[in-house]
C-alpha cells in the first residue's frame, strides 16, 4: 500500500509536520525559559518588572500552543472535506498526526532530560489535537464517499 498518492502530498505533509515541529520546539523553548527565568530568581521575592517578563514569556509560550492547534484545527477540516471525494485522505491525515504525535512523546521523553521543563509541560500542547482526533474519529467512520 503507498502511504502517499502524489508528490504534492508527500510535500504538503512534510511542510505541516515540519511547522508543527517547529511549533512544538519553540514552545518548549520558550517553557523553559519561562521556567528557568522564575527558578532563577531562587526563593527571594521578585520585582513587578520581573513578575511582568515572566507573564510574558508565559503569554509567549501559550501562543505558539494556540498556533499549534490552529494550524490543527485548519488542516483537518480541510482534509475532512477533502476526504468526501476520497476517503483515504482522511486515514492518512489520522495516520500521518498519530505518528507525528508518537514522535512528539518521545521527543518530549528526550528534552526531559535536557531541559527543566515538567513532562506534563511537555506534552501540553498535544492535549487538544489527540482529543479532537479522539472525538473526529467516529465522524470518519459515518462519513460516505461521494461518487
Amino acid at each position: 500500500m503507498k502511504l502517499f498518492n502524489s508528490k504534492g502530498e508527500r510535500i504538503f505533509y512534510l511542510i505541516y509536520t515540519t511547522i508543527m515541529l517547529l511549533l512544538y520546539l519553540g514552545f518548549v523553548a520558550v517553557e523553559n525559559h519561562r521556567i528557568t527565568t522564575g527558578t532563577a530568581r531562587g526563593s527571594g521575592s521578585i520585582s513587578e518588572e520581573e513578575g511582568q517578563a515572566i507573564a510574558q514569556i508565559g503569554a509567549w509560550s501559550q501562543n505558539l500552543e494556540l498556533i499549534f492547534l490552529g494550524l490543527f484545527i485548519i488542516v483537518m477540516i480541510v482534509m475532512y472535506f477533502r476526504a468526501f471525494k476520497n476517503k483515504e485522505v482522511i486515514k492518512l491525515f489520522l495516520v500521518m498526526n498519530t505518528v507525528l504525535f508518537a514522535g512528539i512523546i518521545v521527543l518530549g521523553l528526550l528534552l526531559l532530560l535536557l531541559t527543566s521543563v515538567p513532562f506534563g509541560n511537555l506534552i501540553q500542547p498535544l492535549f487538544f489535537p489527540v482529543l479532537l482526533m479522539l472525538i473526529f474519529l467516529p465522524f470518519v467512520k459515518m462519513m460516505k464517499v461521494e461518487k
